[in-house]
């Protein structure tokens, strides 16, 4: 089976440091959620991957605000 999953870059704030970031990496939008219940998409960075399985079985790694920060 073929699925296709969208994935974009997220405006987020870091619950313990209160900085605001974009995310060097695209996340599903239930990923973004989690880390940030006020993740809001950027625009313009959408990219459709084609998955061979249950879209909702993919997981990803927490990011790290330091290294993500956008100055």
């Amino acid at each position: 089976m073929h699925d296709i999953i969208e994935l974009w870059h997220w405006r987020v704030t870091d619950k313990v440091s209160r900085r605001h970031f974009i995310t060097r990496h695209r996340m599903t939008q239930a990923d973004a959620l989690d880390f940030d219940p006020a993740a809001e998409r950027v625009e313009g960075s959408l990219e459709r991957r084609v998955v061979r399985c249950d879209p909702r079985s993919i997981q990803h790694q927490r990011l790290s605000p330091q290294s993500s920060v956008v100055r």
